[in-house]
């Protein structure tokens, strides 16, 4: 089905009909949804369940732990079945595990809510890993980039959604409507993925032999590229992640501001990923892929600069933690859009690159979010002096990685 065609002349590797944002989008999202979604729910599972807040925040921690590993489970799957297969399989799995979430607030049962949360998550992962398979499926990589780009959109926009979707379902309809809404949302992604065309041209056979599987991944992980721009993908997550667990924390219990108020203003930074996107997209037309990136991590020092002088002088204030955010926002998705782009497409094995860069990626926030908790120091210290770590390995790295590209 593959069609010979020179990148220049055109910008699709296949003749099957292109995959559409609405499917890439949801894709994406598929596992950030049932993570954000759910949150609104954790003061009430605590009242319903009698369990601490840690306990109750186990169910979100375990998600994530699941949903970085789920990313090595599809990339041999994809190759040995295709890339369909693999998401109906992801997608069904992670169905069963949101209706035994459901089933443990009739069954009252905190430990069934927590493996419900486990196998959801794993299945979920299913469209992050692939999402990025599809798209060096179809497109060459000058087009890539701006795809991926405008694909990214979705972690700007879907957490916020979601948020807001799960604060009304558990305020009129109780915590476990949320878990009815994400079966729905589960049907809603297999019908796109029953439209969507096979991007997977070659199926492997015994690409699934445990053995297969071990010796391909081994040999991928010793991918310098790959492995080196995975985990500065992750770095920036963990960024991400990283301020939406710390900011409420900051804002609202140590500066006081209303709940309502500070989600008006998660929507500075919320906007400079979005506007960040669709200039990652415009600068992918003319502009080299490396130049991109130095803009993307020059914007995010910036941003963490400001925000770590004025916090560390004692200065800090809501506007002084989400005008600097903006610009480090701004800067993601310039670095992570072709960051993704230049791992995958570095490397004959797709399928097993995307499901690399997407364990790294999502393993990135589990690291970032432990090293938080490990240093049980005040918020507003904490924040800032995790961000510089962070920082400080992404330039090194960030070195390393322009002189492979250069040799």
């Amino acid at each position: 089905m593959s069609v010979s065609v020179e990148p220049s002349s055109k910008e699709y590797r296949l003749s099957v009909k292109k995959p559409t944002l609405l499917t890439l989008i949801v894709l994406i999202s598929f596992g950030s949804m049932g993570m954000a979604l759910f949150t609104p729910a954790i003061p009430a599972i605590m009242d319903h369940f009698s369990v601490s807040a840690s306990l109750a925040q186990l169910t979100a921690m375990i998600y994530l732990v699941g949903y970085a590993t789920g990313q090595l489970i599809y990339g041999p799957i994809a190759k040995g079945l295709g890339r369909k297969p693999a998401l109906y399989i992801g997608i069904v799995i992670s169905l069963i595990g949101t209706f035994l979430c459901a089933l443990a607030a009739p069954l009252n049962s905190f430990s069934l809510l927590v493996v419900g949360r486990l196998i959801a998550s794993l299945g979920a992962s299913v469209g992050l890993s692939l999402t990025f398979l599809i798209i060096s499926d179809y497109y060459y990589e000058v087009h890539a980039r701006k795809v991926t780009a405008y694909t990214m959109l979705a972690f700007a926009v879907v957490p916020g959604i979601a948020i807001a979707i799960g604060g009304f379902l558990v305020g009129y309809l109780g915590w476990e409507s949320c878990f009815y809404f994400l079966l729905a949302y589960g049907f809603f992604a297999l019908f796109l993925v029953y439209r969507l065309a096979e991007t997977g041209t070659e199926k492997e056979i015994g690409a699934t032999k445990v053995k297969k599987v071990i010796h391909a991944y081994q040999r991928d992980f010793k991918n310098k590229i790959l492995i080196l721009y995975s985990t500065m993908i992750g770095a920036t997550t963990a960024i991400i992640y990283i301020f939406a667990a710390t900011a409420p924390i900051i804002v609202i219990k140590q500066m006081g501001v209303a709940p309502d108020i500070f989600g008006l203003l998660n929507l500075i930074p919320a906007t400079g990923y979005f506007i960040g996107n669709f200039v990652a997209a415009r600068l992918a037309s003319f502009m080299k892929i490396k130049t991109v990136l130095k803009l993307g991590i020059i914007l995010m020092c910036i941003g963490i600069g400001i925000l770590s002088v004025i916090f560390f002088a004692g200065r800090a204030n809501y506007f002084s933690l989400f005008l600097p955010m903006f610009v480090v926002y701004f800067g993601v998705p310039l670095f992570y859009s072709n960051a993704a782009v230049l791992a995958t497409f570095r490397i004959s094995d797709k399928p097993n690159a995307s499901s690399i860069m997407s364990f790294l990626n999502i393993g990135g926030a589990v690291v970032g979010l432990t090293l938080i908790e490990v240093l049980h120091m005040n918020p507003t210290y904490g924040m800032p002096t995790v961000f510089i770590v962070i920082l400080t390995v992404m330039l090194f790295l960030f070195r390393k990685g322009q002189k492979l590209i250069e040799d």
